[in-house]
């Protein structure tokens, strides 16, 4: 009884200073700090994606989905969701990466996540470009 008493008061004390464990894995993790206005949205990711990926990195996310185009017809397409978005924490062992995205950028990617699945890429240190991207797709590549 007093070991589990100690765990408990153990955890709260951890959580009390930002750090929580993660069911399961025995994995420690600061939780991200959020600015007012922003939400902290988690994306699984395959971790050959997250292994480059560190705290305070700026990446862009892109959504594959199936829509129907010109003639329609239905084909696999790529868009830039989110661009410039910078990370708050990466938990390779769990698999994921938390984001800061506004309410309205939150709600777009959540979406998008129902219809296929979410990649990232790396932009460079300073990179801070914002730009008109146009959408990917098959017929596109093979022209």
């Amino acid at each position: 009884m007093k070991t589990k008493t100690v765990v408990i008061i153990a955890m709260l004390l951890l959580a009390a200073a930002g750090v929580y464990m993660h069911a399961g894995s025995g994995a420690e993790c600061r939780r991200p700090e959020l600015a007012a206005g922003y939400r902290g949205l988690v994306l699984e990711l395959p971790p050959a994606q997250l292994a480059w990926v560190r705290k305070g990195d700026h990446l862009d996310v892109i959504s594959v989905f199936d829509a129907i185009m010109k003639g329609e017809k239905k084909e696999r397409i790529a868009a830039t969701l989110l661009q410039h978005v910078k990370v708050a924490g990466v938990n390779p062992r769990r698999g994921t990466v938390v984001l800061l995205v506004n309410p309205n950028e939150a709600q777009y990617a959540a979406l998008a996540k129902e219809q296929g699945p979410l990649s990232i890429a790396l932009r460079a240190a300073g990179d801070k470009q914002l730009a008109a991207i146009e959408i990917a797709s098959y017929r596109k590549l093979i022209r």
